[in-house]
């Protein structure tokens, strides 16, 4: 019985013992485990964003040894493909990307959305909203916005207080002073109401959600963003300091003006009329006098003149409503009034100018703006010149601007000028480029001036062919000169624990050059792709510009590595969508016409060929606008809907179907690849601001130019009628690449990391790069993130 107790005894010590040395080393697994989270959570997370970086170029292109030092992350640390968002367009997958969240959830649907006024359809900004908003409803706003009496009636006091009791003027004399400088204090104060608009125009974010380093500052980490898509007009947090990128509008309220002096004589508009390009562009025709040119440049349109004059008429029918007017006097208040709708008319249409004269001196030109003259030769930019339109002598708006002189006679006199940019050393109160306002002019002092338009690079110009490859590239390499020197000032800084940096330029080159570099395209020229020019400092011809740019992303990231990164430091370098050539366009209004999904208007003619104005909706089932956004034609939801809610899933399928089936009549091969219903792919509270469907193509092929904005593709038969053109034609404009309406399989990104990441056997989706950045940084991700992050694994 001893024995047998002894033996018990002994196992137990044994199982003891060997439960023990388990937990021990358990505990020391643990303990590791949290030591290396820890000391990960302790270091800092630099972020690097890269515009249109396809995962099958980087690869194919690291394979070949011209990407060393991403290559050497994706040996020792991660790569992966990068799932875009769906549609694969720039602003909705960086607002997916920045919050973790699908379009339904972030509110930013596309470049181009579809609205109803009174049930009709017409397209829209989808990435950013242009609004009138109230003086008081600004968080910034130094003008004082009360009632002018109240504003006069403050001013009246001060002066009274200032004359009567600080001063401490005897009564007899000090009363009747104070009174009369008061009542001159009074009348000021009307005056400087005067000048205080009631509202401003301003281009305002439509995204909802939150991005992660808006979460991450409010969780106590220092977060320093640059150049961040869809990340503009957000409300301060503490901890947070950004500079915002894709949707901050030029200094005249608009997306990308740019303009062109000609001497041409076949321009006949000149200045401040201009001949308008297709894009956002204008075209002045400028005449030399002695040497000596004079014109102007076109600001803003003064918002505090219309809203004076919006205000004046206004006041004028509050008058009218009167009960007790009488005839001679309300024939004069209309009279007025018809007055000051006429000046109305005419200043919604003027902009501020500012003078500009070019003295032409021999082999070079002499540009002056603002008081600054820079002289130029043939070929040359000018560096940036400052500029301010006055609206009034409280308002002014400050903006740069560069000018390359193109040609001097030869043939003939030509200066191309850049988009004018908001001046970030003075951004107007109301349109705040950074967060906080006053970062703007922190960077400026410490890097020099930048530019600060959200799409800082002239795809426009060169898509309206009014620039050559070759400016267009001596651009992108000025403008990701700028972004590398900001980029490593703060890299160089220790204000930050969480920095990403956000180059656009991948995309930029990607859009404008697949036509010099895929002998399949319809505008590629063998001669043309040979032309030879100097690019970063290396000597590459046109057909060679987009692996150039890859070199550079390689480059920049070689860099980072080399001289910033620290041992606890984790590097991620992503992007929001792959490319494509873009050969062939697809009509899509025609497509649906052909399906017999959309029915002309009887009698429609050239003038109705965009905006949908050829639609008979009371036959029409579905129609498109947008990128690759196709709507149903609902009952009560569309002014004359026909498709029953019963219907919607068959007409649907019916889409899918036919989408998926359809082949290029010209070319025999099938361009559709997917037609996705949106709401079985999305989710969120603002899915109604996407389409019902989202048809994408297969590589090769893209949504026609007409269709964005709801067009139908036409041509005049032998009877001189209007009727509808082919459905598959040639991508005939310089913007030769593209993502958009591209099946995301199509166009991943890319994801790279120093640390080794846990992909999912399904790829990883860019959704996940929020999560796994507030991860590394020991912050909890909300619970409204639609994936869980990627781990890190065991070194």
């Amino acid at each position: 019985m001893n024995l047998k107790r002894n033996l018990r005894a002994a196992r137990c010590r044994a199982a003891l013992t060997v439960a023990g040395a388990a937990l021990a080393c358990g505990l020391v697994l643990i303990g590791a485990l949290a030591a290396r989270s820890a000391a990960k959570a302790e270091g800092r997370v630099i972020v690097i964003g890269f515009d249109g970086v396809d995962a099958r170029t980087a690869s194919e292109m690291m394979d070949a040894g011209q990407l060393p030092n991403l290559a050497r992350l994706r040996e020792s640390g991660t790569f992966a493909p990068l799932l875009p968002s769906n549609p694969a367009e720039s602003p909705v997958s960086w607002a997916s990307l920045n919050c973790g969240q699908n379009p339904a959830k972030t509110g930013v649907p596309g470049f181009v959305r579809r609205k109803l006024a009174k049930g009709t359809p017409y397209p829209d900004f989808g990435h950013l909203e242009i609004a009138d908003v109230a003086l008081k409803d600004l968080p910034d706003n130094p003008l004082p916005h009360w009632h002018p009496s109240l504003i006069a009636g403050v001013v009246f006091l001060v002066f009274m207080l200032v004359f009567c009791l600080l001063l401490r003027l005897k009564l007899p004399l000090g009363m009747p002073l104070s009174l009369v400088l008061a009542g001159v204090g009074y009348w000021a104060g009307l005056e400087l109401a005067k000048y205080s608009p009631s509202q401003v125009r301003k281009h305002q974010n439509p995204l909802e959600a939150q991005p992660f380093w808006e979460h991450a500052a409010a969780n106590g980490v220092e977060c320093l963003v640059l150049d961040a898509a869809q990340a503009f007009d957000r409300k301060d947090v503490h901890g947070a300091r950004v500079l915002a990128g894709l949707g901050v509008p030029d200094a005249r309220g608009g997306v990308n003006s740019f303009f062109i002096y000609t001497g041409d004589e076949g321009e006949v508009k000149r200045a401040p009329e201009g001949r308008k390009t297709t894009s956002n562009g204008a075209v002045y025709r400028v005449d030399e006098r002695d040497g000596l040119i004079k014109t102007s440049i076109q600001g803003p349109v003064n918002f505090w003149a219309t809203d004076r004059l919006r205000r004046q008429i206004a006041d004028i029918e509050e008058q009218l409503g009167g009960t007790f007017i009488g005839f001679k006097r309300s024939q004069a208040l209309h009279a007025r009034q018809t007055a000051l709708k006429n000046q109305l008319a005419t200043a919604s249409m003027a902009r501020v100018e500012v003078p500009m004269t070019i003295r032409l001196q021999g082999d070079k030109a002499e540009v002056t703006i603002g008081g600054h003259s820079q002289t130029l030769a043939q070929g040359q930019w000018s560096d940036f010149f400052h500029m301010s339109f006055e609206l009034n002598p409280l308002l002014h708006v400050k903006a740069i601007t560069r000018v390359k002189l193109v040609h001097l006679t030869d043939p003939h006199f030509e200066l191309y000028m850049d988009a004018l940019e908001i001046d970030p050393e003075a951004p107007p109160f109301w349109q705040p480029i950074t967060q906080p306002p006053g970062f703007a002019a922190e960077l400026a002092k410490r890097v020099g001036l930048y530019e600060t338009v959200g799409w800082a690079c002239m795809n426009l110009p060169m898509k309206d062919q009014v620039v050559d490859a070759e400016t267009f590239l001596e651009d992108i390499e000025f403008t990701q000169a700028w972004r590398e020197r900001m980029t490593f000032d703060a890299l160089a800084r220790d204000d930050w624990r969480m920095l990403m940096t956000c180059f656009s330029e991948p995309d930029r080159v990607q859009h404008m050059m697949y036509q010099f570099s895929d002998p399949g395209h319809p505008l590629y020229d063998a001669k043309a792709a040979a032309r030879r020019m100097k690019f970063f400092g290396e000597e590459i011809a046109l057909s060679e510009a987009i692996p150039a740019i890859y070199r550079q992303v390689d480059r920049l990231v070689g860099r980072v590595m080399k001289e910033h990164l620290r041992p606890d430091d984790t590097l991620i370098i992503c992007s929001d969508h792959g490319f494509q050539s873009f050969r062939r366009q697809v009509h899509l209004n025609n497509w649906l016409a052909e399906q017999g999904l959309l029915a002309l208007k009887p009698g429609f003619g050239e003038r109705d060929t965009d905006f949908l104005a050829f639609v008979d909706w009371k036959k029409t089932q579905a129609y498109a606008i947008g990128l690759g956004m196709v709507y149903l034609n609902r009952q009560g939801r569309e002014k004359d809907g026909t498709v029953e809610p019963a219907r919607v899933r068959e007409v649907m399928d019916k889409i899918h179907t036919a989408w998926t089936a359809s082949r290029d009549p010209d070319t025999g091969e099938p361009f559709g690849e997917e037609a996705r219903v949106v709401a079985d792919i999305h989710a969120g509270p603002y899915i109604d601001r996407e389409a019902d469907m989202l048809l994408t193509f297969k590589p090769g092929y893209r949504v026609s130019w007409a269709t964005a904005t709801g067009g139908l593709s036409v041509v005049t038969n032998e009877n001189k009628e209007v009727v509808p053109g082919p459905t598959c034609v040639d991508n005939d404009k310089t913007w030769s690449g593209d993502h958009v309406t591209v099946d995301p399989r199509w166009v991943q990104g890319i994801l790279f990391s120093n640390a080794k990441l846990a992909i999912p056997p399904e790829g990883a989706d860019l959704r996940q790069v929020a999560p796994t950045v507030l991860a590394l940084l020991g912050v909890p991700a909300p619970a409204e993130y639609d994936l869980k992050r990627l781990d890190v694994l065991a070194q």
